[in-house]
């Protein structure tokens, strides 16, 4: 599904598998999806309309993503979400996806390449970069909702770019000629404050999250050699992160601790001998501080855009109860000026 926000409507886009594509015995030219799209002020409202543009009851429990455009997520997911969720029908556990530059309803028409239907291509893209490349994040509405529900942590939501020439990508020619004419790539990360989107996350930045917030399952990291204008690349595995808060001087502060395992991945410094233990543990020093550089980067963006994504209150929630109940109505002016000490502890394997 896709809503896009068109003057002070809803326009919500379905893409509908084609029941005449499924079977294996007929073969014809028509496209395995097609999109139905209506506008209104109610996004129910806007579905039930839809009823009379298909000969097939619209099945709506078989829906994996949700896509929105900025320009709704800027104005509050709690629209968007809450028919979604009271519906009986729908399993809340679809993926949330922002377009970044394109409309939700332009993703929809995307022709994929690897899958006949598009949102489950950019559904198994999604969750198979989240497993293995830490700047992207996979969150599920129901994800969404329950960092609403919690005190001390904020939501986020990927953001997906169709590519510069996205408009030739709505065709079959699309898959017709390598090259394509475009491509679809997950970039960036939606901040939120409560259901309102109010900044993006480099994909730099938001690697800090996925680490301080333990999703990272396996990664790679760029690393500069020691001395040199080379590089080594470290193939990261088990990385987990510890939050231990404290109150000094009546005021919070935070000591993170990251433990990374990482072996060797690609080594491009000329000077290094591994077989030497003072070279190698020269790469561990050399890496840790370039981690703890890169995930500072993204936490100081977070705190210029006043929203705790990192769950830093939901710590001090558990750790300090009573102390909380004062701080939790301007904890995210407490948030921009709050001090995170942070120590990376990394062995190369």
């Amino acid at each position: 599904m896709g809503i896009d926000k068109k003057d002070d409507l809803y326009e919500v886009s379905l893409q509908v598998v084609n029941p005449n594509q499924m079977s294996r015995k007929q073969s014809s030219e028509r496209t395995p999806t097609f999109v139905l799209s209506m506008r209104s002020d109610s996004i129910s409202e806007a579905i039930r309309k839809m009823v009379g543009m298909s000969s097939r009851r619209l099945y709506m429990s078989h829906m994996q993503i949700l896509f929105v455009d900025e320009a709704t997520a800027r104005e509050g997911m709690h629209e968007p979400l809450d028919w979604l969720l009271r519906n009986n029908e729908i399993r809340p556990v679809f993926d949330l996806i922002i377009v970044r530059d394109h409309s939700a309803k332009e993703a929809l028409t995307f022709v994929t390449s690897t899958e006949l239907f598009p949102a489950l291509d950019m559904h198994k893209a999604l969750k198979l970069s989240y497993k293995s490349w830490a700047p992207n994040i996979y969150s599920q509405a129901k994800e969404f909702l329950e960092s609403l529900n919690k005190d001390g942590v904020e939501p986020v939501i990927t953001g997906l770019k169709l590519g510069e020439q996205a408009d030739k990508a709505q065709k079959m020619d699309n898959v017709k000629q390598s090259p394509q004419h475009a491509n679809y790539f997950f970039s960036g990360m939606g901040v939120f404050q409560e259901d309102r989107l109010v900044g993006w996350m480099n994909p730099s930045e938001s690697r800090a999250y996925n680490y301080l917030t333990n999703h990272v399952d396996n990664s790679l990291f760029k690393v500069e050699c020691p001395n040199a204008k080379e590089h080594f690349t470290l193939d990261v595995i088990r990385p987990k992160t510890k939050y231990d808060p404290k109150i000094v001087n009546d005021h919070p502060v935070l000591d993170a601790t990251v433990y990374i395992e990482a072996n060797i991945n690609e080594l491009r410094c000329k000077k290094v001998d591994l077989n030497k233990e003072e070279d190698l543990l020269k790469l561990q020093k050399i890496a840790a501080d370039q981690y703890v550089e890169a995930i500072n980067r993204g936490i100081r963006k977070a705190q210029s855009l006043g929203t705790d994504i990192f769950g830093f209150g939901e710590a001090f929630h558990r750790a300090y109860p009573a102390k909380w109940h004062v701080w939790k109505n301007d904890w995210d002016k407490r948030f921009e000026e709050l001090d995170v000490n942070l120590r990376v502890t990394l062995q190369i394997k």
